[in-house]
């Protein structure tokens, strides 16, 4: 229950890409949810940032692992710069091994396996029994999350989803939403036809926009985080409250006008629909040449009765 978004556009003054990201603050766990005063923007690098919905519990858990993995290179090999696509495959492993530890758990744990015994024992085990553990390993449901990774490498500019482990690209589209808020944020996009040399301030405004319109779907939290990558290596930051205060009056003011001049159309074809359904009053007509004096017959269908 929440709107994650990220969107690639051309930097200020320069043709060299930058990368902007939306979210709200709203957080679930299982059947609850809250909005702290916290940022589901995960900074993993000061290049490459993280966007997290769905579960935050098996999110976390997650990113834990991952993060861990991320800062022992960067400490290892500081000039070794993380791909966005490399982080993205380094979380698919981790949400996968804790998928794989839940099932185990609810599972084979009842039955004192773990992965490595239930593949050491099939041979003592019924064939029927193999059959069906192997099912409900392969179909165990675990908690369902979204993820956006955003961020600039020594390729360029790169905005991947995963949901729950499956990894999709989207550079060539230039915007990625997820959470229950996605479509609202997906389809001004769209409607925008964005790409990703649109430039930056004009990505920024429908940015805020999209996270705007948004909040009408349930579960979407009122509070705003972005952030800004680009236009080179390590510049990531998250984008100040004034900054925000200012998107906010700038969209205020938006809206009252955009009422404005829908009121005004409204009142146009009010008036215009109105005078295509007045009933015109009757006119009088002359009469045709050779019919005056002529008293119609009883038999005459054109005759009143």
């Amino acid at each position: 229950m929440t709107v994650c978004v990220a969107a690639i556009c051309k930097s200020l003054g320069s043709d060299f890409p930058t990368i902007l990201g939306a979210s709200d603050r709203m957080l679930t766990a299982g059947d609850i949810e809250f909005e702290p005063e916290r940022s589901k923007i995960y900074p993993l690098t000061n290049s490459i940032r993280v966007m997290l919905a769905g579960d935050s519990a098996m999110q976390w858990e997650v990113m834990l692992d991952v993060n861990a993995d991320v800062l022992a290179r960067i400490k290892s090999d500081p000039k070794n710069w993380w791909n966005v696509r490399d982080v993205a495959d380094l979380y698919a492993r981790y949400y996968n091994r804790a998928k794989l530890k839940r099932a185990e758990n609810e599972i084979l744990a009842p039955l004192g396996l773990d992965q490595y015994s239930f593949m050491a024992q099939q041979h003592q085990l019924n064939s029927e029994l193999i059959h069906k553990l192997a099912t409900q390993l392969q179909n165990f449901n675990a908690p369902a999350v979204e993820t956006i990774f955003a961020g600039i490498d020594m390729t360029g500019a790169h905005i991947y989803t995963a949901y729950n482990s499956y990894i999709t690209c989207l550079d060539a589209i230039g915007f990625a939403a997820i959470g229950i808020g996605s479509r609202h944020t997906n389809s001004e996009f769209m409607f925008a036809k964005h790409t990703n040399q649109r430039a930056l301030p004009e990505t920024l405004r429908l940015l805020y926009w999209a996270k705007k319109r948004a909040e009408v779907a349930p579960g979407v939290g009122m509070g705003t985080d972005m952030f800004m990558i680009g236009p080179t290596l390590g510049s990531g930051i998250m984008i100040g409250d004034h900054v925000l205060r200012k998107l906010e009056e700038v969209y205020e003011d938006t809206q009252k006008k955009t009422r404005e001049t829908l009121q005004e159309s409204d009142q146009r074809l009010t008036q215009y629909i109105e005078q295509l359904t007045k009933p015109e009053p009757p006119q009088q007509q002359v009469a045709k040449p050779g019919t005056e004096g002529v008293v119609p017959s009883a038999n005459d269908p054109n005759t009143p009765s």
